[in-house]
């Protein structure tokens, strides 16, 4: 009878965690509901079987907090959403006392405009806690935040060298479904070219600070036992793969020609750039390289990739698309529900209402291209504001991590380059609400925050002496 020991069992539902993020893009990008509760499920399963062995975890307390904080919000917001209300409560929403006096009978009002739509509203945050939390489970553990980190850099770089592969022979196609928008972009397993984009970018960054992690590991090794000088000499060889999967993954997103992707990924691409060499420059230098790379990387987009992008950007512009009048839509729409908003998942109902007459009249306008936004139109001011403080939160976290000397920041560093890109598109797209990109953003920074939470190595140099010295004391 084989036995299997505590960490081989953390060790299976850690591989069961790294699958579902290794698969996430392929369902074209698991937007459908049906994608979203197996995901829910397995994950869910990961979990609650990384925490059955006694986890690495540094500070549990801090997960529990953001845990609590997450789950209060939402079930708060949701009870109130779908709790009955009469017609008169100041709560309601004023479409049902209409939708009564219309069909001249009786209906049982709440504040959302689509009864029951917020519970179905709820399985993708629920994702995301879910995700965040197996992701921080693994971050305290060095073994498993390096496979995690592995997992995602390799199963972005394949979903590359296919999107790559499957715009040269078949552009029309999503996997095996014809496209119907965004023909003759590279889309890959995504539907959406823009949340393509910054998805691609993110694995780029991944691979770029993988390969600046493979030249300091070089540095520190190079003078060996002879105590030979150090040397700038580099292994190209060392560099090969991390180098290839970045330049795959920087030609997919070029090649997606989504304008806002492409900028918010080399302004992720600039972050992890300065973050890895910040110690190696002086400020006048940093300054120069930031200004001369912005400028370089205009150039090289805009002129020598011929992916439509530059076209795009003479015809359209940069506000292209009627966003601006979307965003004064929404704030009217936040204004006249500014607590409870008008139901989790109903945008698409409501928007209608506030919809400016300066919109084009095509399509049907299902997200507000403002993440932001669109939780404070559909749950209130409130929970708009704690889901942005913990973005804030988050990445001053990292920032002050990065900064740090004496920690390992590799994992902290693509967190916040990252989550740069993420925050960024999510100000004038909907990338963070596709569950395949979000899910991406959200464990990559679960594992990130959970090394912040690790002490030192002074620190834990400094309680491992304490308790020695308290082990040592006579009674």
């Amino acid at each position: 009878m084989v036995v299997l020991k505590p960490r081989q069992i953390s060790d299976a539902f850690a591989a069961l965690l790294f699958a579902v993020v290794a698969i996430l893009p392929f369902p074209f990008a698991s937007v459908s509901s049906v994608a979203i509760s197996l995901w829910c499920g397995l994950v869910g399963i990961a979990v609650v079987g990384l925490a059955l062995r006694p986890p690495a975890i540094t500070s549990p307390l801090f997960l529990a907090a953001i845990i609590a904080v997450g789950v209060a919000s939402y079930a708060t917001i949701l009870h109130l959403q779908v709790v009955v209300r009469a017609p008169s409560d100041s709560l309601a929403h004023p479409i049902w006392a209409l939708a009564s006096q219309i069909l001249g009978m009786p209906l049982e009002a709440s504040a959302s405009i689509a009864r029951g739509q917020p519970y179905l509203a709820i399985g993708a945050p629920l994702l995301n806690l879910l995700l965040f939390t197996g992701g921080y489970i693994c971050g305290g553990d060095e073994t498993l935040s390096r496979r995690l980190f592995r997992t995602i850099a390799w199963s972005g770089g394949i979903y590359a060298v296919y999107a790559i592969c499957s715009y040269a022979l078949e552009p029309n196609l999503v996997l095996w479904h014809e496209k119907i928008a965004y023909v003759g972009n590279l889309t890959g397993t995504f539907t959406n070219r823009n949340a393509a984009a910054v998805y691609f970018g993110s694995i780029a960054i991944v691979w770029l600070l993988l390969a600046f992690r493979r030249l300091n590991l070089r540095r520190k090794r190079r003078p060996g036992k002879r105590r030979r000088p150090p040397t700038t000499r580099v292994n190209w060889r060392a560099l090969a793969v991390p180098g290839s999967f970045f330049c795959v993954c920087l030609l997919a997103l070029v090649l997606t020609g989504s304008r806002a992707g492409v900028a918010c990924s080399f302004v992720g691409l600039l972050v992890a750039f300065g973050l890895n060499f910040r110690s190696e420059m002086s400020p006048r230098l940093r300054k120069w390289l930031a200004f001369g790379a912005a400028v370089v990387v205009i150039l090289a987009i805009y002129q020598i990739f011929d992916s439509g992008l530059g076209e795009r950007l003479e015809t359209e512009g940069t506000t292209g698309g009627g966003r601006a009048s979307v965003v004064a839509s929404v704030l009217r729409m936040i204004s006249d529900f500014p607590w409870l908003g008008s139901g989790l998942g109903s945008f698409r109902w409501s928007f209608a209402a506030y919809r400016s007459s300066q919109i084009s009249g095509w399509g049907v306008w299902d997200r507000a291209h403002n993440v932001a936004l669109e939780i404070a139109a559909e749950g209130g001011l409130v929970l708009a504001g704690i889901v942005v403080l913990a973005w804030i939160g988050a990445m001053a976290m990292l920032l002050r991590a990065c900064l740090d000397p004496r920690r390992s920041r590799t994992l902290p560093r693509a967190a916040l380059a990252v989550s740069t890109v993420a925050v960024l598109h999510s100000l004038i797209d909907f990338s963070l609400q596709i569950p395949a990109y979000a899910g991406t953003v959200i464990v990559l920074l679960g594992a990130a925050l959970a090394q912040t939470q690790k002490p030192t190595v002074e620190q834990a140099e400094a309680v491992n002496f304490e308790v020695n010295q308290c082990s040592e004391s006579p009674d």
